[in-house]
């Protein structure tokens, strides 16, 4: 058959963490979206089940309700990645009671398991004669939450992080550090392994991870080596979640790498959660044996108490949602052209920039370079605000010496 005979549609989005939220009408008008689409995937990042214990020793703990797995059964999504920093909130119980609310739902699974072995399994859905494999990883990880040979968890990609003084604190005591991330070398290899074994099986590989740093859209250094390290191995694209906030969308030899698209219904509510906190957006494609085509985003807000709901471009919440992406993608030289109701996104003409990876802020906040809402939580925090950020950046850029500062 043609490889243009074998196409399918595409639809994912941000983390689910439903909590008040009704289960049923709790994707709001975007699940017909979902419905239309071909193959569709989401991340639950909370149990779905009223089932266990809260784990000893954390400090943020949530979950929904079986209720809220008819939720996702009726936008009829094609299956659910489970690897993240909650899944596992309410113990071993709440996991496994999840996977079965699910199964019993008919929406498979992937990302978490009874064991690593499982944890780690690829999920193929096939549509069109078209063979897709899905494969879920997370690099926050929680003590006691990986899987093991016979323990139930997530599927772990590790990472380590690093506080850096930037220049000589003899000078300027007190100054924030850089901070640089990298994944353990051989949870990577495994994800590379993975992959290129499940590409042998699958026309194309999806692959998440649950990365980066909570409440900041910067990209930092191991979301670049982990995204392109899988786009190496022979994934077609890669989706992150856990940011809470839009963030940058780059391609990569071809292919897409999302690094968060927000929160999509999530009301959880926490005291640094605002207005950045409340949008989010969704990515869609046309998969075909040689890639993803036609990427577009779709505007949204926020389900919050209430469902989650389209923007149209011309509003003020698909403004910002727009201006989000522009200016976190703009180092990769990533494109985006507003057309009816989506957004189209497309490798740009010039070259991609590597950004400045490291925050210098223990958050990940960098000052200078914030969306004006988040910015001033940044400026809150870090006391000193711009100035100091822009030193701090010129401070770290290559050759840079303390003559003339």
């Amino acid at each position: 058959m043609a490889n243009g005979a074998r196409t399918c549609s595409f639809l994912t989005g941000g983390d689910i963490a439903p909590v008040h939220v009704s289960g049923r009408g709790m994707l709001g008008d975007t699940a017909s979206l979902f419905r239309a689409a071909d193959i569709s995937f989401l991340n639950v990042e909370h149990p779905l089940s009223s089932r266990g214990t809260p784990v000893r020793g954390k400090k943020f703990l949530h979950r929904g309700t079986p209720e809220h797995v008819e939720g996702l059964a009726e936008a009829g999504l094609s299956a659910v990645n489970l690897a993240n920093n909650h899944i596992l909130d309410f113990g071993e119980a709440g996991l496994t009671d999840t996977i079965a609310q699910l199964s019993a739902a008919g929406i498979p699974c992937f990302g978490a398991g009874e064991s690593l072995a499982a944890a780690s399994a690829p999920l193929i859905i096939e549509r069109s004669g078209l063979r897709v494999g899905l494969l879920g990883y997370t690099s926050t990880l929680p003590t006691g939450f990986a899987a093991g040979a016979s323990l139930p968890g997530v599927n772990p990609l590790r990472v380590r992080t690093a506080y850096r003084p930037p220049y000589s604190l003899d000078e300027l005591p007190g100054t924030p550090p850089v901070i640089e991330t990298w994944p353990v070398g051989a949870d990577l290899q495994a994800m590379c392994r993975q992959i290129a074994a499940l590409k042998r099986d699958a026309d194309l590989v999806l692959v998440y991870v649950h990365w980066g740093a909570s409440c900041t859209p910067q990209v930092h250094d191991h979301q670049h080596a982990i995204g392109r390290a899988a786009i190496d191995a022979g994934a077609a694209a890669v989706f992150g979640g856990h940011q809470h906030l839009v963030s940058a969308v780059e391609f990569y030899r071809g292919a897409p790498i999302v690094h968060c698209t927000g929160d999509f219904v999530f009301d959880v509510v926490e005291p640094w959660f605002g207005e950045a906190t409340r949008r989010n957006a969704l990515f869609g494609a046309t998969l075909t044996p040689d890639g993803l085509a036609d990427c577009y985003l779709v505007p949204c807000r926020t389900g919050i108490d209430h469902p989650a709901r389209l923007e149209k471009p011309g509003s003020e919440i698909a403004q910002k949602v727009i201006a989000d992406l522009r200016q976190w993608s703009a180092p990769y030289g990533t494109e985006f052209e507003v057309s009816d109701d989506r957004v189209l996104v497309r490798p740009g003409s010039k070259p991609a920039e590597r950004p400045l990876d490291a925050a210098l802020h223990p958050m990940g906040f960098v000052g200078s370079a914030l969306t004006e809402d988040v910015q001033q939580a940044a400026v809150d925090m870090q006391g000193s605000g711009e100035a100091l950020s822009q030193a701090l950046r010129a401070a770290t850029e290559p050759g840079a010496t303390s003559a003339g500062r």
